[in-house]
């Protein structure tokens, strides 16, 4: 025999305590723990370790190769512009050199 449904308690107040608030409530998604991190070997370690390596020095040959490449050029055309600024000058004192006493 089932019972009768106007038998059933009915909550009509919140008693006690609240709950702590970081309790799950139905109303939320949980998320499953995070699958545990797997340990590497020393072997493993060693091996990831040359491979960090490697492409660190990879990286930062390329970056240096470009950084140089760009200050090269720089260089270069700040020498010829210096040149180009004493040429002028330079010439003038050879022309007014007079021709005994130069080299």
């Amino acid at each position: 025999m089932s019972p009768d449904p106007t038998d059933l308690p009915v909550l009509t107040q919140v008693v006690g305590a609240p709950a702590p608030e970081d309790l799950p409530t139905l109303t939320e998604v949980v998320a499953p723990p995070p699958p545990a991190a797997h340990t590497l070997s020393e072997e493993e370690m060693r091996q990831l370790l040359r491979l960090l390596e490697s492409r660190l020095e990879a990286v930062f040959t390329q970056k240096l190769s470009l950084h140089l490449e760009k200050l090269q050029r720089l260089a270069v055309k700040q020498a010829v512009n210096e040149f180009r600024a004493a040429l002028p000058e330079v010439l003038r004192e050879i022309l007014n050199t007079p021709p005994q006493s130069r080299p």
